[in-house]
């Protein structure tokens, strides 16, 4: 898989597990709590002497894993990583000789930065994205939106102190890459094997991060009643009738969609979402497609709307930002 690749991945998966595993037995039946979960990505730290193995053992047990080496602070580390099958190198300061010679074996390198000099380094170095470490003890969000001023073209991946109570607040910044925790990979569970516990949690963090719900659902109308079904949607609602290019809406939880412009056998359903780009990644995983030609992206180049290829009980399906 190509860097590009690898990177576009990393965010669409948008949590990115930082696992210390103490014994390899545990790496295989750990990559299967996270896909199924809903996070197919592993870092694995070179915390542990185990850190090699549980790469190789974490692959061969699910290939569509992205399992990346963290932790990683010398070159030896490195050709440890890629012996391992590693796809993508983090560490938590930034190590020029370290980030040059990943660089030279064509791998994604994600080194931590603190303050603006360090951001200055990786610039320099031609990196784009950055882990912020130790994100919490460092001011969190506020600190990077504070550093995106001057610098505006590097994204974080903030790691140190987030969990499921304040990923949202990062996530919802289009300067987080992602975000890099540990909370549904914690090592005492592991060690115990605790493992469907461990799938309940990433898909509890899967949730929050997404955000479902249903934003409106769309009614096909002919031209002639078009009008007026609104207006009855709208008095039901208690709202108010929106003309569209497409139709009307009906308050806003109803859309009525005109001759030329009807979406699905039965009409459709909009589903609002934290990010499309990452729920998309999400469906795409459990091998749902998407009908290409409706998607629409935002200024980032991250999806912002997107129709399922395929109706459920004859209706359409789109994912909206909320």
């Amino acid at each position: 898989m190509s860097e590009q690749n690898v990177m576009k991945r990393l965010h669409g998966i948008g949590i990115i597990p930082a696992i210390a595993l103490n014994h390899v037995e545990d790496a295989a039946p750990l990559a299967e709590a996270l896909c199924k979960g809903g996070l197919p990505a592993a870092e694995v730290t070179y915390r542990t002497p185990a850190a090699h193995d549980a790469m190789i053992a974490m692959k061969k047990a699910r290939p569509d894993l992205l399992v990346g080496a963290g932790t990683v602070l010398t070159r030896e580390q490195v050709d440890s990583a890629i012996d391992a099958g590693a796809e993508f190198i983090v560490a938590p300061g930034l190590n020029p000789e370290v980030v040059k010679y990943v660089q030279s074996k064509g791998l994604p390198m994600i080194p931590g930065v603190a303050n603006a000099s360090e951001i200055e380094q990786a610039l320099e170095l031609g990196l784009h994205t950055v882990k912020f470490f130790p994100a919490e003890p460092l001011g969190g969000i506020k600190t990077i939106k504070a550093l995106c001023g001057p610098y505006r073209n590097i994204n974080f991946m903030p790691t140190g102190g987030v969990n499921e109570k304040n990923m949202n607040d990062y996530l919802a910044s289009d300067k987080i890459f992602a975000v890099g925790g540990t909370w549904m990979v914690k090592t005492d569970m592991i060690d115990s094997k605790q493992f469907a516990e461990l799938e309940k949690i990433t898909h509890d963090a899967v949730l929050k991060m997404l955000g479902l719900r249903v934003k409106h659902v769309g009614v096909n109308a002919t031209n002639d009643v078009a009008s007026r079904t609104a207006q009855d949607f709208a008095n039901i609602m208690l709202g108010n009738v929106r003309e569209t290019n497409k139709g009307y809406f009906g308050s806003e939880l109803v859309e009525v969609m005109s001759e030329g412009n009807w979406k699905g056998t039965k009409g459709h359903i909009a589903v609002g979402v934290n990010s499309v780009e990452r729920a998309m990644a999400y469906y795409t995983a459990l091998g749902y497609a998407f009908d290409e030609s409706t998607i629409a992206y935002d200024e980032a180049g991250d999806a912002k709307f997107a129709y399922f290829k395929d109706e459920i009980a004859g209706f359409a399906i789109h994912l909206i930002n909320n």
